[in-house]
């Protein structure tokens, strides 16, 4: 049977989380108050969020939000898995979303330290499935200059 779940992240970056939504060409809609989720059956059952990707976006029934817990601090995934994994997969969130949100996370990073540690240039590379990004801070690269005579 169709319903919404709930289920804990550990997602705390408002604006990373979005880009990481579109890059996954989700097309998050962002508000500042939680609005009513669209579920299969048409109502809420309830549930709203300050961030969703409505459901015809991956030709789904039912939205996907993503609800700010403020006693926890970090944003709460609600979704049906009737509707969502068929569409985006099992492993949707605990892979393909967090990797996006882990890239977004290091790229903000890296631009806070840029004043610090001069300016980045960020390397991508990936071995099966391990993707890794390579900071290099212009700070931190000594360059020698030698003359001959």
């Amino acid at each position: 049977m169709s319903h919404f779940s709930t289920v804990k992240t550990k997602l705390t970056n408002r604006e990373c989380l979005v880009q990481a939504l579109q890059d996954l060409k989700l097309n998050p809609q962002v508000h500042e108050t939680a609005q009513s989720l669209k579920g299969y059956y048409g109502g809420s059952q309830g549930q709203s969020a300050e961030i969703i990707v409505s459901g015809c976006t991956i030709k789904a029934r039912a939205d996907i939000g993503f609800k700010w817990n403020t006693s926890s601090g970090v944003y709460e995934v609600i979704h049906d898995s009737y509707e969502t994994v068929p569409k985006l997969g099992k492993d949707f969130f605990t892979n393909k979303l967090m990797l996006a949100y882990g890239q977004r996370m290091v790229r903000a990073k890296a631009a806070e330290l840029q004043d610090q540690f001069g300016e980045c240039a960020i390397a991508e590379s990936t071995n099966g499935t391990m993707q890794t990004l390579r900071l290099t801070f212009a700070g931190h690269q000594e360059v020698q200059h030698f003359a001959r005579r």
